[in-house]
């Protein structure tokens, strides 16, 4: 695989583009709670998504959950950008699968109004793609699964928190590798330039900010990618000794 310092994992294999957790309309919801937010996310997203497809050519592109930010309704920021989502993914003509997340409610009727649909998981050459916000055995038709041999998430968010050489503490998103039930694991870091990250170093303590999936793994034998927009993406040492 191949982390991109634009926040997404190519699977050479596929010739996929996988991203996750755009979180689509955020600054209406923020703006709606009394927080003003002038930065606007959607034209950093859609140019992180343009220099990925450049850059891997890829065949296929996978949004693996949580295109949009709010839980209970679709807002008219949502429906807006998302709408311009799908037309710049048109424009680019790729191939696209979305993959439901926790925060999808009402991603499938704007979908369908532009014949595309959503679903739970995706299936491919061994490896399964779900954006891992409840177990395994929770998603519909889990049984009729094909045995995979890599389970791709989003969900969490991964970051990590570095020190500088004076000492001040640095968040980074990150891609994160390991194993679950013999199984490779990916975690797919938030595409979102708004998602500061979950610091996934303290993951073990506070075990109800992770996917219950991760919950069962161990969590510090995860290898991190550390991305830097400027610096690019650096493979460190596993978790537990970060």
């Amino acid at each position: 695989m191949q982390v991109l310092k634009q926040a997404g994992v190519f699977f050479e294999e596929l010739g996929l583009l996988a991203v996750s957790d755009l979180q689509l309309g955020y600054e209406a919801v923020l703006q709606s709670q009394g927080i003003q937010m002038p930065y606007s996310q959607y034209d950093a997203i859609e140019n992180a998504l343009k220099g990925m497809l450049e850059e891997t050519r890829a065949k296929k592109l996978l949004i693996n959950g949580d295109i949009k930010h709010e839980f209970s309704k679709a807002l008219q920021q949502e429906w807006d950008e998302v709408l311009a989502l799908l037309r710049f993914l048109k424009r680019q003509n790729i191939a696209t699968v979305f993959v439901k997340g926790n925060h999808d409610n009402y991603i499938a009727r704007i979908l369908r109004s532009q014949q595309l649909k959503l679903v739970e998981a995706y299936e491919e050459q061994g490896f399964l793609f779900v954006h891992g916000h409840k177990r395994l055995e929770e998603y519909e038709n889990h049984r009729n699964w094909k045995p995979f041999h890599t389970l791709v998430l989003g969900h969490v968010h991964p970051a990590v928190s570095l020190r500088d050489d004076v000492g001040f503490l640095h968040k980074y998103k990150c891609a994160l590798k390991g194993k679950w039930r013999g199984k490779n694991v990916v975690v797919l870091p938030a595409l979102s330039p708004l998602a500061a990250g979950f610091d996934v170093t303290r993951s073990e303590a506070t075990p109800e900010y992770v996917s219950p999936i991760l919950r069962k793994c161990k969590i510090g034998n995860f290898v991190p990618f550390v991305i830097d927009e400027e610096v690019g993406v650096k493979e460190f040492p596993a978790l537990k000794y970060v």
